[in-house]
């Protein structure tokens, strides 16, 4: 019997694929390019978690209350009065309060985010390498052909370091005067003010759910700022000092984009450089000035240095991850992950500090999530509704359809029930 060859080269490849490894032929199905997406995905959400959670955790840890700090030392010394106490020479163990000199640390690892880019490049295959000269020229020519001078450019490096600062200087300060938990939920706002600035600036689509989530997220901060009652002026000032930390982050990330535009990771990597020199630089005189004024209190010799390292790194990571992360996985992972911080600092919170979470406080939290919920749905979100719905319309047929419902009138035993003689 004749056999042609298109015949012949089908069995080969059948009988190739049945000869195959089992294990082989599951590795090619199951790890598809989707997959690995979506699995980097879920571990990159984690670890930007962790990396949140540790953060804001470590800057809490770091404050000390000045005032019990010096009735602690005074006990030890035995003094009875207060009032005789010299502060500066009277301390037994270290005393840190100082939001100012903390968030300049942080910031200036910024300067990182461009050596990790080339190293990164360096470390590419062999096909995708380039010279560190064309590196540096891709990133800093674009900037160029959209007619940006020096000194534009680096007044705009300098505008947005102060953006940066401020924002940061107004998270870290918070923390000193609430928990990590209420500082994270309140920060997660930032995608509402992100939402509402970029629809009124950049002139977005306008899409009702968000604005639902905006105003679910202003609720949360409204409950917040009650939570521990109307006299309580320092939860209501960390409250404010929180949400305008949120307010700022979108107002930089919205002018980041109608100023300098779209850009890719080198181009951003070189520009997180740059404010992380610029504050190196330029903000150093600020935290003398607040030094020798005592309005933050730094004994160089008893620094935090660990915790205090530490807190930058974790920060560091965090902002390096949210902004790399979408290379390996979709960007809806790493922004998740600053939500999934929420509930894992509030673990934190009650297992360490024993945090009650009730009342006004929940209802915040709650809130604040929902609102960052409601924020990443998508535009077309009515369209997936329906097709979710039309999916389990027939999956799950009605039983009417399948099941006729039984006559309740009599029917002669002559004839069938739709009526016909037998």
């Amino acid at each position: 019997m004749f056999v042609s060859g298109d015949a012949m080269l089908e069995h080969r490849e059948t009988t190739q694929r049945e000869s195959q490894p089992y294990v082989q032929v599951t590795r090619r199905t199951c790890f598809t390019e989707h997959r690995k997406r979506m699995s980097c995905g879920l571990f990159l959400t984690s670890f930007v978690a962790m990396s949140w959670v540790g953060g804001t955790h470590l800057i809490r840890a770091m404050y000390v209350d000045y005032s019990q700090a010096l009735l602690a030392n005074a006990q030890k010394l035995n003094i009875t009065a207060m009032k005789n106490l010299d502060s500066k020479n009277a301390v037994l163990f270290p005393l840190y309060n100082a939001p100012f000199f903390t968030t300049w640390i942080c910031t200036t690892l910024n300067f990182f985010f461009f050596p990790i880019y080339l190293t990164s490049k360096f470390c590419a295959p062999a096909s995708e390498k380039t010279s560190m000269k064309k590196e540096i020229t891709d990133s800093i020519q674009p900037y160029q052909d959209r007619g940006l001078s020096v000194g534009r450019f680096l007044c705009r490096c300098g505008t947005f370091t102060v953006l940066w600062v401020g924002t940061n200087y107004m998270f870290i300060y918070s923390l000193s005067l609430l928990d990590a938990t209420d500082v994270i939920a309140l920060y997660t706002t930032n995608v509402a003010f992100i939402y509402l600035l970029s629809w009124v600036l950049l002139q977005e689509q306008f899409v009702g759910i968000r604005i639902v989530a905006v105003i679910t997220c202003n609720t949360g901060i409204a409950l917040f700022a009650y939570m521990d009652g109307v006299s309580r002026a320092l939860t209501l000032g960390g409250v404010v000092l929180a949400a305008a930390a949120a307010a700022g982050t979108a107002v930089y990330k919205v002018l980041f984009k109608k100023l300098v535009g779209d850009v890719n990771l080198g181009q951003l990597s070189f520009f997180f450089s740059l404010i992380g020199l610029c504050n190196a630089l330029i903000m150093w005189p600020i935290i003398l000035a607040l030094y020798f004024t005592d309005a933050e209190v730094i004994h160089w010799s008893n620094i935090p240095w660990l915790p205090l390292l530490g807190a930058a790194i974790f920060l560091f990571l965090a902002n390096l991850l949210g902004n790399f992360g979408v290379i390996w996985t979709y960007e809806v992972f790493l922004t998740l992950g600053f939500l999934f911080a929420v509930p894992a600092s509030a673990t934190v919170d009650v297992y360490l500090y024993d945090v009650e979470f009730k009342g006004m406080k929940l209802a915040g939290v709650v809130l604040s999530m929902i609102g960052f919920c409601l924020v990443l749905l998508p535009e077309n979100w009515p369209d997936y509704l329906t097709a979710l719905l039309r999916w389990r319309r027939n999956k799950y047929p009605q039983e009417s359809s399948s099941h006729p419902e039984p006559r309740t009138s009599y029917t002669s035993r002559l004839r069938t029930q739709s009526g016909r003689v037998k």
